[in-house]
């Protein structure tokens, strides 16, 4: 968020003098506007939840500002300093940026779940690095981070879109001054328009196709510092506009934003087409100041309490969000009004930080020197990253657990042994060790994950991806089709097919059932044409078996107009998948989805709980009703071709209760994702199993 200020023009009660610059008061006034509908978006107000538009103001802003500043640089000389604008930016920016880090790191150490812990410190390196916008939207695009919780830093991921801005303008307004001379705004002008375009464009066409990683990427959001950048282009032919024009445009432009705060939520599709209302309006509330304009917004915006606030706006943004995490992670259930007094106690430690950190070092004499600001600049980063790094280093020197040995973690191979008959696994309390350690199940995982295979297709990917394992050269062929309940069972089916000669073929996506019916989710365009084209690329390899199984529970009914999800209308769309493929003559058997944990993840509660295990045990019942288990029963009951293959038994042999830990192996990763060693361990009962359901064909029976 830039603080460097534009005026053209002056009035003493619009604008003053600042330590060499002259600032406009009323751009203080629109950053207090901006941070404040933020705060309040963010405290959880349920009529203002359109809040987070304050973000696009102040990219707005960003844009205008840095551009004016760059522009008349440009005029003056004919160039562009790097050194001396990068110097700046370090020293108004990277102090209070890397004092929040070291204190999210701390709130994150002293609050939050231990299991936490390598997350953040990842999310804490990449905000120090300005590229977490990027790790956020890889993660919101990853099925697999669901029991990820709020990260501290994670407003961190705007400040890091504006960063990238800040490198890459300036080196095109150097280029541009160089090439252009004396023509130079026409080719900024030129060159940003086709920038601020092609990424409005881009930004449409992702919002509507992967929302969750438009909402983060540079690429979606650079029009928006586009659009205050081509203001600052133009603002002396915008200025030359009939002040009444002028004044108007201001107080539509409040106007714009206000109704994008009260009328917006979180089920706005963003950025895309719906942004344009609080940028155009930000747009309109910063050309009606260019100078001073009778009639306009300027003077309410220019209050000293507006000023003084948006003078803090900065400091504000930074210090509220990991105030609040660590406040709702020790109260979940904080009542709204002391939300909202949190929210504004923020301001303090932004007040502090600005007082004795931000501001000696911004306008001190020691740091005057372009070497020494940008040596202060990159050892500030250093310490960011550092703190990320020592959160990593204390998930190792906090565990109050010993990892298991492979020996001493049979896991579910303890439930054939006569030894542990009578055992109630959801009672016991403790246990010496375990495999995976807690800290450890979110990587406890299938490799095809991380191998770069994409075997797991991602969101957005509409094109199935059959990946082969097993006996590659068989002539006996089982696919998978599902979803990462599915794919998680790749790895021990694997190993079967290469024991018993068969050819294992995998094709899944992420959160994409395999169902005739669009899914109530942001990808299920690209769900229904991969389920359509994996179901044809079924029938044209005719394999001997089709394993299926996913996660979701429900799903739009076709034909009923209904406006809501329900597990018929998944049912019917999996049946009719399922008797074109049983029609065909290819057997299919559907793996029922195991039993869901139904509240806090179940390696985290072992991380919390290590001494009183049973306290992570949950109902079976109620586990297999959340499940996806109970559309497939539907389904297969109108199917009477499939057939139907369950592992609850040894996923929750108790009967009653479904265990945490069974054999010193922890059952359950992200979500309801068993881990990738509890289903290794599985391995013989799972052969029994899909045996039986396949006639003798695959698998083995019990002896």
């Amino acid at each position: 968020m830039s603080t460097a200020q534009h005026v053209s023009g002056g009035s003493a009660t619009l604008t003053k003098p600042d330590h060499g610059r002259t600032i406009r008061l009323d751009i203080e006034g629109m950053r207090t506007i901006a941070v404040g509908s933020v705060l309040i978006a963010h405290a959880g107000v349920p009529f203002m939840a359109g809040g987070f538009v304050g973000v696009d103001v102040f990219f707005v802003l960003s844009g205008f500002l840095i551009t004016g500043l760059l522009a008349r640089e440009v005029s003056r000389s004919g160039r562009v300093s790097l050194s001396t604008f990068w110097a700046r930016r370090m020293k108004r920016l990277l102090p209070a940026s890397a004092t929040v880090l070291v204190f999210s790191a701390l709130v994150t150490y002293l609050f939050l779940p231990i299991t936490q812990r390598k997350d953040f410190g990842g999310d804490i390196i990449s905000a120090a690095a300005y590229v977490v916008n990027w790790r956020l939207a890889d993660r919101g695009v990853d099925y697999l981070a669901e029991d990820i919780g709020q990260s501290p830093v994670q407003h961190y991921w705007s400040l890091a879109v504006e960063e990238q801005f800040y490198v890459v303008w300036p080196i095109l307004m150097l280029l541009i001054g160089l090439v252009a001379a004396k023509r130079w705004k026409r080719g900024a002008f030129v060159v940003l328009g086709l920038a601020t375009v092609a990424s409005f464009a881009y930004s449409v066409q992702q919002t509507a196709d992967s929302p969750a990683t438009a909402y983060f990427v540079s690429t979606t959001r650079i029009w928006e510092l586009g659009i205050g950048a081509l203001l600052a282009l133009a603002a002396t032919q915008v200025d030359r506009l009939p002040s009444a024009l002028k004044a108007f445009g201001g107080w539509l432009g409040i106007a714009l934003i206000a109704y994008a705060v009260f009328v917006f939520d979180d089920a706005t599709t963003w950025p895309g087409v719906n942004a344009l209302v609080p940028t155009v309006g930000a747009a309109l509330m910063i050309a009606s100041g260019l100078s001073p304009t009778p009639g306009s917004p300027q003077r309410l915006l220019s209050i000293k309490p507006m000023v003084w606030i948006g003078g803090l706006s900065y400091s504000i943004y930074l210090w509220h969000w990991p105030i609040l995490v660590a406040a709702q992670a020790e109260r979940p259930d904080m009542r709204l009004r002391y939300v909202v007094l949190l929210m504004i106690l923020s301001i303090i430690p932004a007040y502090l930080s600005s007082r004795f950190i931000e501001n000696p070092i911004r306008f001190g004499t020691f740091f005057k020197p372009n070497g020494r600001a940008i040596g202060m600049g990159l050892a500030l980063t250093a310490v960011g990253v550092g703190a990320g790094l020592a959160l990593n280093a204390s998930v190792g020197l906090s565990s109050s657990l010993d990892e298991g040995s492979v020996s001493g973690s049979p896991g579910a191979a303890a439930l054939l042994d006569p030894a542990n008959d009578g055992v109630v696994w959801s009672d016991i309390k403790s246990v010496d060790a375990m495999r995976p350690l807690p800290t450890n199940a979110v990587d406890d995982r299938p490799p095809f994950y991380d191998d770069g295979s994409g075997c797991q297709v991602r969101a957005g990917d509409p094109k199935p991806k059959l990946c082969e394992w097993g006996d590659k050269g068989s002539d006996r062929t089982v696919v998978i089709i599902g979803d990462s309940k599915m794919a998680q069972w790749q790895t021990a089916l694997e190993d079967m097919a290469e024991d018993e000669g068969w050819k294992l073929v995998q094709i899944t996506k992420s959160a994409c059932p395999f169902t005739d019916a669009s899914v109530d989710r942001s990808n299920q365009v690209d769900c229904r044409q991969w389920g359509r084209t994996a179901l044809q690329d079924i029938l044209d390899m005719k394999p001997d078996l089709v394993l299926a199984s996913h996660r979701l529970q429900e799903a739009m009914p076709d034909g009923t107009g209904a406006k809501k999800p329900t597990v018929d209308g998944m049912a019917d769309g999996m049946a009719r998948y399922w008797k074109t493929i049983t029609d065909a003559g290819i057997p299919v058997v559907a793996l029922l989805d195991n039993p869901a944990p139904a509240n806090q993840p179940v390696y985290e509660c072992v991380a919390q709980h290590a001494k009183d295990l049973a306290e992570c045990s949950f109902d079976r019942k109620t586990g297999v009703a959340e499940s996806g288990a109970v559309a497939a029963l539907r389904a297969a009951k109108q199917v009477p071709a499939v057939k139907v293959m369950d592992m609850s038994d040894t996923i929750c042999p108790d009967g009653g209760r479904c265990s945490a830990v069974i054999g010193n192996v922890l059952v359950y990763r992200q979500g309801s994702h068993l881990t990738m060693t509890y289903i290794s361990t599985m391995r013989k009962q799972l052969a029994d199993a899909l045996f039986t359901a396949s006639d003798g064909a695959f698998g083995q029976k019990l002896s």
